[in-house]
């Protein structure tokens, strides 16, 4: 059992560097692809870069009639305030004098009614 264990011991005394090598070589590989990936996203980045600007301004294009849609919304629904305050003035205005409407009707009514019994009499 000892002697296993001793040849354990030489065989892993050899293997440890060369698998430490192995791993370092890995190593580099691998920082040598994540650095080409960096420089591919950062080509990539520095290609959208005109795209960007492009975007830039056409939003500013969008933006002034955006402002204009805004400002004419915030009109339609001050007209629509002021009417419907208009219409409520005037309801409450017809609830309050409705016994002076009817009769101011009704003499309307009355005058109109007058030379058309005036003009059957006459015939």
């Amino acid at each position: 059992m000892d002697e296993l264990l001793l040849a354990l011991r030489n065989v892993s005394e050899q293997l440890l560097p060369i698998a430490g090598a192995a791993a370092l070589i890995f190593l580099c590989i691998l920082l040598k692809k994540a650095g080409a990936l960096v420089d591919s996203i950062t080509a990539t980045v520095k290609n959208l870069d005109p795209t960007i600007k492009n975007v830039n301004s056409s939003m500013e294009k969008v933006q002034a009639p955006l402002d204009t849609v805004v400002k004419l919304s915030r009109t339609v629904d001050q007209v629509q305030d002021k009417t419907s305050e208009a219409i409520g003035k005037a309801a409450e205005f017809a609830a309050e004098n409705v016994e002076s409407l009817k009769t101011m009707v009704q003499e309307k009514m009355g005058a109109e009614d007058a030379p058309e019994s005036e003009a059957a009499q006459d015939e």
